[in-house]
């Protein structure tokens, strides 16, 4: 690190071969965050692309349980249907049974009614005691048959309202499980689709991490490419090379230094830090405590008049 005066170093800044290797500088510290900025991107991407595969990957189980339920639903309505269609074999066989009961007292009833006519007109012709025990037995007969029709009747109209609401049950299920069989295809479709979207979607996230590892690599070129321009500045011009600072050993003070910022700070040092304006420090503290420059004037022998001042700003010692 060579030892330099404030205005050997403010002419060094200024000098053509210092402004070509500032702009080199610079422009490789654009194309560094250029290259930071597209990897961050490119993860960001990655991340993203990711989560919506894992969230269409996990719809697609979704739905693929939601056709399972619906191809078991309409299983479950075609053992249903199947149930129905044996009871009502069983109902309807029991409603003609019961039907032929039926039918079989009626025309029981309409002899009986037949059989009371004629004793009725017998007895109104020839009035006798045998004629009126005949005709009080008839009736008799013809109120229980008249009463065992009716039973038999109510009977045979409740079976077939049964039939009838196991056909409508039985109608109801099928038409259930033909929708659920529809309905279960049609769902498990969604779920292919959604498998192949999650699929393209993770080949995507692969394509893009791929882009994210060689944006790594360009980040890391470019870091590489800053910290080979600031190494140069050693051979070049002989500085103590930091991150933001070259470093030069102030001429005539031991502990002394002077170092050229490379960056703009107004937060982080003691003093707001400008690029390429010159400041001295003490070599033990380092950038600790920065100091704007000042040429040491030396001091006035007896014959001269004492100055007001031992120092004087140079003009171009802070140069931005």
């Amino acid at each position: 690190m060579n030892s330099k005066r404030l205005s050997e170093l403010s002419a060094l800044v200024t000098s053509s071969e210092f402004v070509r290797w500032w702009k080199e500088l610079q422009q490789a510290r654009v194309e560094s965050e250029t290259a930071k900025r597209d990897w961050n991107e490119l993860l960001s991407q990655v991340g993203t692309v990711e989560a919506q595969a894992e969230v269409m990957q996990k719809e697609a189980i979704d739905t693929l349980d939601r056709a399972d339920e619906c191809e078991n639903a309409a299983a479950t309505a075609q053992a249903e249907a199947a149930e129905l269609e044996n009871k009502s074999f069983r109902a309807v066989s029991e409603f003609e049974q019961q039907r032929f009961r039926a039918s079989e007292t009626w025309y029981r009833l309409g002899g009986s009614e037949k059989e009371l006519d004629e004793l009725r007109d017998a007895y109104t012709k020839a009035p006798n005691r045998k004629s009126e025990g005949e005709l009080q037995a008839a009736e008799r007969s013809h109120r229980h048959l008249s009463e065992q029709y009716s039973r038999e009747e109510e009977r045979k109209e409740k079976l077939w309202e049964e039939v009838e609401e196991i056909w409508a049950r039985s109608a109801e299920t099928n038409l259930r499980m033909a929708e659920q069989r529809l309905l279960g295809k049609k769902i498990r479709r969604e779920a292919e689709a959604l498998f192949a979207a999650a699929d393209e979607k993770r080949k995507q996230a692969i394509g893009l991490r791929g882009e994210a590892e060689r944006g790594e690599h360009r980040v890391e070129a470019a870091a590489k490419k800053i910290r080979a321009t600031l190494d140069a500045a050693k051979e070049r011009f002989g500085s103590g090379v930091g991150t933001d600072f070259l470093y030069f050993r102030e001429t005539g003070n031991q502990e002394g230094a002077l170092c050229v910022s490379l960056i703009a700070d107004r937060e982080n040092y003691n003093v707001e830090v400008q690029p390429l304006s010159i400041y001295s420090l003490d070599a033990r503290v380092g950038v600790a405590h920065l100091e704007p420059a000042r040429e040491k004037i030396t001091p006035p022998t007896p014959t001269q008049p004492p100055f007001e001042t031992d120092t004087q700003q140079l003009p171009g010692s802070r140069i931005a």
